[in-house]
């Protein structure tokens, strides 16, 4: 198996090959209008890419983070849609506290999921079919691109600090200080009861909801889809339940899933100074996806 230093020299043989940015818009069923951002390779292009952001409101075609990645796929088609009430050029400066009204008022985990299956399904309709399509997603984008890859079988899907090995709802409550948590739990509760615009932890009830119960590894068991999945030791959410998820897999003779944890990075991959390694990640996951390695 090739170590992930040659990865990375791999990685950085690679050409970049400059791509155009198209902004499209696309009919949902009720009539509401779902934004995605389309850039093509100059040359023929090798696949899709399918980016998914974390939390939040801002806009994804502007984020700095999936730039990132989506220059470590140079020859690839990207992808991003964005999330509901939400367009590339809406004029939104924090993402937690100054979300619109059309996103608190749609925004659900499953609603995210159905914009992207509709969006590709319709790519399909229009253009010609990618033989490669590769989903990308970090944190709560992490979850969105499990829950899509159960769906349509993709070539490979790389997550980054996603949620992995219990619930959504789990994952969050584990990151909340002990003395904060029968709050939160209450919250949670309440969501159950009346999903509405009522706010916690910046999300609506409405989103909570709708997120609280999806389980990523029943997505992970639903494909035979290659799972990448990427964490750093010094994340705040809890690292073992996915150490426990990828031995069970192996366990089972599941092949498809494989576990990179670096030891010295957060949950956005930085490292004790504060210096993003995001580029080097991107690039190393790049090189996996071209020749997916089974991790038993």
């Amino acid at each position: 198996m090739k170590s992930l230093l040659s990865l990375f020299l791999l990685a950085l043989s690679a050409g970049q090959v400059f791509a155009a940015q198209q902004t499209h818009q696309l009919a949902r069923a009720d009539g509401t209008v779902i934004h995605y951002t389309l850039d093509a390779p100059a040359v023929e292009s090798a696949g899709l890419i399918v980016l998914a952001q974390g939390s939040g409101c801002l806009p994804a075609a502007h984020s700095v983070n999936l730039a990132t990645v989506r220059a470590a796929f140079p020859a690839y088609t990207g992808l991003i849609v964005e999330k509901s009430g939400i367009a590339p050029d809406s004029a939104i400066e924090n993402g937690q506290t100054d979300c619109p009204k059309a996103f608190l008022d749609t925004y659900t985990l499953s609603q995210r999921v159905d914009d992207y299956a509709r969006v590709l399904t319709h790519l399909k309709s229009v253009t010609a079919t990618f033989d490669t399509v590769i989903l990308f997603g970090g944190s709560e984008g992490g979850l969105a691109m499990e829950a899509l890859a159960a769906r349509i079988h993709p070539t490979a899907a790389i997550l980054l600090s996603g949620s992995v090995g219990g619930t959504f709802g789990e994952m969050v409550l584990s990151e909340v200080p002990p003395e904060g948590q029968p709050s939160v739990s209450a919250g949670f509760a309440q969501a159950r009861v009346t999903p509405d615009n009522t706010l916690l932890g910046g999300h609506t009830y409405r989103f909570w909801a709708d997120s609280l119960d999806h389980r990523s590894s029943d997505y992970l068991e639903a494909t035979d889809t290659p799972f990448l999945l990427i964490y750093g030791g010094r994340d705040t959410a809890a690292v073992q339940p996915v150490r426990t998820l990828a031995d069970r897999f192996a366990q089972q003779g599941r092949c498809n899933l494989t576990y990179w944890e670096f030891p010295a990075l957060n949950h956005g991959m930085a490292d004790p100074t504060g210096l993003s390694r995001m580029p080097e990640i991107a690039r190393l996951a790049a090189s996996w996806a071209e020749h997916p390695m089974k991790s038993c």
